[in-house]
């Protein structure tokens, strides 16, 4: 019984430093998000018009069918 429980323990001090790298990088990760989050949104820059290319617009979409 003395045995299984000193193995026991091992184990723990094993799992307890695992579950604490994995609390670790989850509240790195939480953090991250949240400043992504409270940060405003980036000016969207309009598209640098070139003389050479021609835009023209999208085809219309294929009519659907009806079974």
């Amino acid at each position: 019984m003395k045995h299984s429980m000193g193995r026991l323990d091992r184990i723990a001090n094993d799992m307890n430093a695992w579950l604490l790298a994995i609390a670790i990088g989850l509240g790195m990760l939480d953090l991250t998000v949240l400043a992504a989050k409270s940060m405003p949104a980036l000016p969207q820059l309009p598209a640098a018009a070139d003389s050479q290319t021609t835009t023209s617009p999208a085809p219309p979409p294929p009519p659907a069918t009806r079974s």
